[in-house]
C-alpha cells in the first residue's frame, strides 16, 4: 500500500517446502498477491539476482531496482515495518542464527540489538577452542575479534568457528585462471578489481563496476590461489567512498 504496487510477489526458495505451502495458505484470497519457488542457487538471495529471476528484469549497473519498477525487502524488513506502523514498536531485536563447531548447542535466537556477543554464547552453552568469530554468513560475513562486541541490527548470524574447521592457506600469486570471472553473478573481472584495489589504483579500478560487486564471495570459494579478493573490494570501496566525502565537506 504504501509502496503503491499493484503486484506482490513473495519469493521462498524451492527446498523450503513448509514455508512455500504455508505462505501459499496465508496468500490465499489476495489475487494481488503471487507466491512463487525461487531456485535454490546462491547467491539467489542478491536482490539483482532474485529480480531477474523471477521477473526476468535487468537492473543495469549503476541504477537500483526501482528504476526498473521493483522494489525489494527481505522478511525481516518487512516484519519490522509491520511492528512499526502497525505496533508501533521501533526494531529493537532480531532473529539471528548462531552456529559453528565451536559452539555448544547452536540455535536460532530471537535477540536484543546491543546485547553482547558473549552473552549470545552462552544462551548457547558457551564455546570451546574458538579459533574465528564472523557476523553474517560463511561467504559474506566480516570477522570480530573479540566476543564483547555487541549485535546490532543487521546481524543475522554469528558463526562460531573451531580451530580444526580453519584452514591456514597462505595466498599465492594469481595465476590468471579466469575461475574468479567464470564464477562471478554479475559478470565482473574479480582479477582485475583486485589487482588495482591491492595497487591503490582506485581511479582505474571504478572502471571495472567496483560498485556492481555485491561482495557474495563467489571468487574468493573458488580461487585457487585462495587471494582474499573480498576484502580488497571492501578497502577499495571504503577509500572512495571516504575520498568522496571529503570532497563534499
Amino acid at each position: 500500500y504504501a509502496a503503491g504496487a499493484g503486484r506482490i510477489v513473495i519469493a521462498v526458495e524451492a527446498n523450503k517446502p513448509e514455508a512455500l505451502s504455508a505462505m501459499l495458505g496465508a496468500a490465499d484470497g489476495w489475487p494481488q498477491i503471487e507466491v512463487v519457488a525461487a531456485e535454490n542457487r546462491y547467491p539467489m538471495g542478491a536482490e539483482k539476482q532474485l529480480i531477474l529471476s523471477i521477473l526476468g528484469r535487468e537492473v543495469p549497473s549503476g541504477r537500483l531496482p526501482a528504476d526498473v519498477g521493483v522494489l525489494t525487502q527481505n522478511v525481516g524488513t518487512a516484519y519490522a515495518a509491520y511492528r512499526a506502523i502497525a505496533l508501533g514498536e521501533p526494531l529493537i531485536d532480531r532473529i539471528l542464527t548462531a552456529s559453528g563447531a565451536a559452539l555448544e548447542e547452536p540455535a536460532n535466537l530471537r535477540v536484543r540489538v546491543g546485547t553482547p556477543i558473549e552473552t549470545v554464547a552462552r544462551a548457547c552453552g558457551g564455546y570451546r577452542e574458538l579459533e574465528r568469530l564472523i557476523m553474517g554468513g560463511p561467504m559474506v560475513g566480516s570477522a570480530l575479534h573479540s566476543t564483547t562486541a555487541p549485535v546490532v541490527k543487521v546481524t543475522n548470524g554469528l558463526i562460531f568457528y573451531s580451530r580444526r574447521e580453519i584452514r591456514q592457506v597462505e595466498a599465492l600469486p594469481c595465476i590468471r585462471c579466469g575461475a574468479c570471472r567464470e564464477a562471478c553473478p554479475m559478470n565482473l573481472m574479480p582479477n582485475e578489481m583486485y589487482n588495482l584495489a591491492r595497487n591503490r589504483e582506485l581511479d582505474r579500478v571504478t572502471d571495472y563496476d567496483l560498485f556492481d560487486c555485491i561482495e557474495c564471495g563467489c571468487c574468493a570459494y573458488v580461487c585457487p590461489s585462495r587471494l582474499p579478493l573480498v576484502h580488497y573490494y571492501r578497502f577499495a570501496k571504503n577509500e572512495i567512498q571516504a575520498k568522496e566525502k571529503e570532497k563534499e565537506k
